[in-house]
């Protein structure tokens, strides 16, 4: 898929995606060892603050800790694939390919990526960021991470914008299935029916005037 993207910069030092939801911070040569020591322990035993269940469209992430605004969530991992090779597989009938830049895509249709769990919403509250640099472990493209953009409540679906043309071309407004959307929906419907409404009342009162014009113009027959 074609996600939205927002590159982090790193002029003025290397951010590295937290552990355990700790806000990106900048480190200097002194900590690099022991930040690197926390993603080699996550990566051993990984423990996230969401669960994988059972969402409207399938499967979706539901919080089951409290996650502040702007801590880091789950990385979206997969192989680097060329985006020509990502088209072959796509027209194949693949799905979670995210494209990372004009280049790289990452196939993130494994089982392993529970990122690839995390649904499109119009009103999201996560996104997804590019981590170049170091701190991106030199992947091609840079590391893809998913971060809370507002503060996520236990029990809460984490879910983030898949981007302008993934909504138009892919999961298209009338099919969309986020909060929002559903909502505009109910909006119009029930916009719709008062219309049908109205418009069913004042035929009804059309017709029972012409029932009474008839009806006086035969009685007015009857007295001449």
């Amino acid at each position: 898929m074609k996600g939205c993207i927002r590159v982090i910069n790193t002029t003025a030092g290397t951010f590295h995606p937290p552990v355990a939801g700790l806000a990106f911070a900048r480190t200097n040569q002194a900590d690099k060892s022991v930040v690197r020591s926390q993603f080699q322990r996550r990566n051993r035993m990984p423990k996230y603050p969401f669960r994988v269940g059972r969402a409207r469209t399938g499967l979706g992430l539901f919080a089951t800790e409290p996650i502040k605004k702007g801590a880091f969530i789950v990385e979206y991992k997969g192989p680097r694939l060329t985006n020509a090779a990502a088209d072959r597989l796509e027209a194949r009938g693949s799905k979670y390919m995210y494209q990372v830049n004009d280049k790289w895509t990452i196939d993130g249709s494994g089982r392993s990526n529970v990122a690839r769990y995390a649904n499109h919403s119009c009103r999201p509250n996560a996104e997804s960021d590019t981590v170049r640099g170091k701190g991106g472990r030199n992947a091609r493209g840079g590391r893809v991470v998913i971060r809370a953009i507002k503060n996520i409540k236990p029990g809460q679906e984490i879910v983030y914008d898949y981007g302008d043309d993934y909504f138009k071309y892919v999961i298209t407004p009338a099919r969309c299935k986020c909060d929002k959307c559903r909502a505009k929906r109910a909006e119009r419907a029930a916009a719709a029916r008062l219309r049908a409404k109205r418009a069913a009342s004042r035929a009804k009162n059309a017709a029972a005037k012409a029932r009474s014009a008839r009806k006086t113009k035969s009685l007015r027959k009857k007295k001449r």
